[in-house]
């Protein structure tokens, strides 16, 4: 309603401002055409009076001229008339009342002042001049002009309580006007852009005049259905950007299970040679007595469940489910899938440590796809550490300003898993994590592994670097954001 509000009181200064202007001409012309009915009435009567004071001065004498004056004064009221010597000094009985430099003759016979007398009222004075006996004698005509400007501010107290109530039906016109064509489509107006901002897309807006904020409607409906379009085009090119992702990342976890599959069946040989063993010393009753058979049976219940627990963790890391992200503590994690690998790294003869902090180090992740991201780079470690070497994985809250880009200092967690393998040349390291980039030989990588990592880290809004160089192994880092300390 601002608009309509601003929109009325433009209104109303423009009506004052029309009908102050015509006030103040019709003002002036009416006191134009005032005086100039006063002076006309001023010179007709003064005129008229002069041939007949002429006439008897000369019959009848000075005196008699001079009542006639008077008779004439007294009958006409507000008009004062009387003989005055032009050639009196100022202040005698007979001179002029009007300044002397203010009396005008017209073709020296007529002459006009208007000024105001001693108590401040305004007087209209007119002179004419009489021929009499050679003497410098005029007829003085005196008006007051208060009744003038009584008239006056009569007419202004009446053009102002016309503007007045002009004003206010115009006003009030305007408001019931600009609230109907302006204020109501504009409401409609704004609610429409707020519930497009909230992405409601739906429920068109109509307004019946056809106007110009009838077109802007029509173009909201439009912009609203292009968006509502765009918004359907985006989820579904999201759904399937997600479907795409956890079907690579899928892709990946069942190849990096093909390649553990060699250091579990390993892990798996020895409890089966035992329960295999055991089962033919009870079936041929080389076992001995009953203590014996129940001393075998209990063994091959214990490697039964040692490789149960084995064939869970591949299941588990090779299972497909939708991204969770929850507080997961990255020591537990990083414990799981160094004891996931480590049959991997006793098949290379490549020692598997760990560097953990002593409490937990809570960061909100989906553990399934951080489990993923570590089995690649630990594996990727493990197969680029010769016989005899190590890889380390270390786990803490990082204190250090190593990561400017990361977030801040005590609120990130870091991930470094670090070999003592060949290296990776300089010329390589901008690619490694470009999808099916791979420096194994064909048939041992799909190139997926590191790319998968980094879209994880990414996804977690965390951070991914690497640091090698041929000959002293390389160092992978993983910064995630941290959870409050447990």
């Amino acid at each position: 309603m601002r608009l309509v509000r601003r929109l009325t009181l433009h209104l109303f200064f423009v009506i004052g401002l029309v009908f102050a202007s015509d006030t103040w001409l019709s003002l002036r012309m009416h006191l134009m055409l005032f005086d100039a009915d006063l002076r006309r009435d001023e010179r007709l009567l003064g005129g008229a009076l002069a041939s007949a004071i002429e006439r008897a001065w000369r019959d009848h004498g000075a005196d008699y001229a001079l009542d006639l004056v008077k008779d004439a004064s007294d009958r006409e009221g507000n008009l004062s008339l009387r003989l005055v010597s032009l050639t009196a000094p100022p202040g005698a009985p007979d001179a002029p009342e009007a300044p002397r430099a203010e009396i005008e003759f017209a073709g020296g016979q007529r002459g006009i002042a208007h000024v105001r007398d001693e108590t401040g009222e305004e007087r209209l004075y007119t002179y004419v001049a009489l021929s009499v006996a050679g003497k410098a004698v005029a007829l003085e005509l005196s008006e007051s002009l208060s009744h003038e400007r009584a008239y006056l501010w009569e007419r202004i107290r009446r053009k102002l309580g016309t503007a007045a109530l002009m004003a206010i039906g115009c006003g009030f016109v305007a408001w019931a006007v600009g609230i109907r064509l302006v204020g109501r489509p504009i409401r409609a107006l704004v609610e429409k852009a707020r519930r497009i901002a909230g992405g409601d897309f739906s429920r068109p807006l109509v307004l019946p005049e056809c106007d110009e904020l009838s077109q802007l409607a029509d173009e909201m409906n439009a912009m609203a259905e292009g968006l509502g379009a765009a918004a359907q085009a985006v989820a579904a090119e999201s759904a399937a950007r997600i479907s795409a992702l956890e079907q690579l990342h899928h892709a990946d976890r069942l190849t990096t299970v093909g390649q553990l599959a060699s250091g579990l069946a390993h892990e798996l040989g020895t409890p089966l040679n035992v329960v295999s063993g055991r089962a033919q010393m009870i079936l041929t009753g080389e076992a001995g007595g009953p203590e014996a058979v129940s001393r075998n049976a209990r063994i091959i219940v214990e490697q039964s469940a040692r490789m149960t627990r084995i064939v869970r963790k591949l299941l588990d890391f090779s299972r497909h489910g939708g991204s969770e992200k929850r507080p997961t503590d990255l020591t537990a994690l990083v414990l799981e899938t160094i004891s996931l690998l480590e049959p991997l790294a006793a098949e290379k003869s490549v020692a598997l440590r760990h560097e953990v902090s002593a409490g937990a180090v809570l960061a909100h992740v989906d553990p399934d796809q951080i489990r993923q991201a570590l089995t690649n780079l630990v594996m990727n470690a493990i197969q680029a550490t010769h016989s005899g070497g190590s890889v380390a994985v270390r786990v803490a809250r990082d204190e250090s300003h190593s990561d400017p880009a990361g977030p801040p200092v005590g609120q990130r967690a870091l991930v470094e898993v670090s070999d003592d393998g060949e290296g990776i040349p300089g010329n390589e390291l901008t690619a490694i994590f470009d999808p099916f980039f791979t420096t194994k030989p064909p048939g041992e990588g799909s190139g997926l592994g590191l790319s998968v990592t980094h879209g994880i880290v990414k996804e977690h809004g965390g951070r991914i670097d690497v640091s090698s160089a041929p000959g002293r192994g390389s160092v992978f880092r993983i910064w995630l954001p941290c959870e409050d300390r447990a």
